[in-house]
């Protein structure tokens, strides 16, 4: 890393060939699956390309500086008033699969402001990437979303995305999510459903697992713009064809209803 320009740099091992690996971070189709909602352009050297995330009403142009199948990719963007975000991925054989790695540089990464949601961040899209890669290869994903403003504490938020009583102040009637990659979960909502999976990723202030019932994924997130400015948020994906749009409303408006609940608790917790 080069003096004054902090960095975030994170890696995953994918059982995957390194071919497979690249396709996901360069072909639209394959970002829509695991990093954003939407991609327009076309992964050529010097192309423009324009990730969106819908739900939160953001969108990024990044250009392509460098690209060389199935290795490498760079992208960059010009973040106003801040300066140059720049993405590199690399990609090499690990055994019978692939080692993963995305370095982020520029504006919100590690040491500069908003850093910590860049680590985070990046932790819970690596893992969203590989269980897309290694699960749900080519299937088209449907997403259900619930965001409102809390206020909170790392360690405090964890305690209620993990520990059993915790979850079941506002999600669950029983269970919990470890700390480890891979340990398994078993919760019981409260509206009865089932949540069986495992842990992909906890960082220190979010984390993933897998949900088998809807073959996806549920994420459990927060973001911090500043002291004042926090979110609580909960995400999820379905790869499931068979599973309704009915029944994907309705796990969002139930995730929205707890999502309530938790931040009623936080608001108790911290008044």
């Amino acid at each position: 890393m080069s003096i004054g320009r902090p960095e975030v740099k994170k890696f995953i091992i994918a059982e995957v060939p390194i071919e497979k690996a690249f396709d996901a971070w360069t072909e639209g189709n394959h970002l829509a699956q695991w990093y954003c909602d939407k991609v327009s352009g076309w992964p050529g050297l010097g192309s423009k390309i324009t990730m969106t995330w819908e739900r939160f009403g953001y969108n990024s142009k990044y250009i392509i500086s460098e690209i060389k199948p199935p290795t490498k990719i760079v992208y960059k963007a010009i973040i106003p008033g801040l300066g140059t975000q720049t993405i590199t991925v690399s990609i090499r054989n690990y055994g019978m699969g692939s080692r993963i790695e995305v370095v982020e540089t520029g504006p919100g990464a590690e040491g500069a402001e908003g850093a910590g949601d860049a680590n985070s961040g990046w932790m819970m899209s690596m893992a969203a990437l590989k269980i897309y890669l290694e699960k749900y290869w080519g299937r088209h994903r449907r997403n259900f979303f619930a965001l409102t403003g809390s206020g909170y504490e790392k360690k405090q938020l964890m305690r209620y995305y993990q520990s059993e009583d915790g979850l079941a102040s506002w999600l669950t009637d029983s269970g919990t999510i470890p700390d480890d990659i891979g340990e398994p979960v078993n919760l019981v909502l409260r509206t009865g459903k089932t949540v069986t999976g495992k842990v992909l990723v906890v960082t220190d202030h979010e984390l993933i697992i897998s949900w088998d019932e809807i073959q996806g994924y549920i994420e459990m997130k927060s973001f911090e713009v500043n002291s004042d400015r926090k979110a609580i948020c909960i995400r999820g994906s379905s790869f499931d064809e068979n599973l309704s749009a009915d029944a994907l409303k309705e796990i969002e408006g139930e995730m929205s209803k707890a999502l309530g609940r938790l931040h009623d608790a936080l608001l108790a917790e911290n008044s």
